[in-house]
């Protein structure tokens, strides 16, 4: 077989595998979180994203279950969990943002996120 009919099954097969996964992009996103939608839209990949990691093997339904303020806005600094339901499994996943003039930052604590099955 020639070196480009490999090629492109390879980016057929890559692609293909890509778009399996169904992550549920509907906003607003249900919960308590105080970021707008535009936020919420930029921090939703990432989420998914890490949810791949912890997520069974084979699933491809993600969806973000519920959202909460963990600890309250103060000093433009704020603390949220996102709950992640990937197929069984369950996933807390902690953020932590900073409001500066330039937008919001967002880091994802990823030493402190809790997963059950």
């Amino acid at each position: 077989m020639s070196k480009i009919k490999v090629l492109l099954l390879l980016m057929v097969a890559v692609t293909t595998a890509a778009m399996a996964y169904n992550f549920d992009k509907t906003l607003p996103l249900p919960g308590k979180t105080i970021t707008d939608s535009k936020l919420q839209a930029d921090i939703m990949m990432p989420i998914y994203y890490y949810s791949l990691r912890v997520a069974e093997p084979g699933c491809q339904d993600y969806k973000i279950a519920d959202t909460a303020v963990s600890k309250a806005k103060e000093n433009n600094q704020w603390s949220e969990i996102w709950t992640v339901k990937a197929c069984k499994t369950t996933a807390r996943i902690p953020l932590q943002f900073n409001q500066t003039a330039e937008g919001t930052d967002y880091a994802i604590d990823y030493m402190n996120v809790k997963v059950a099955k």
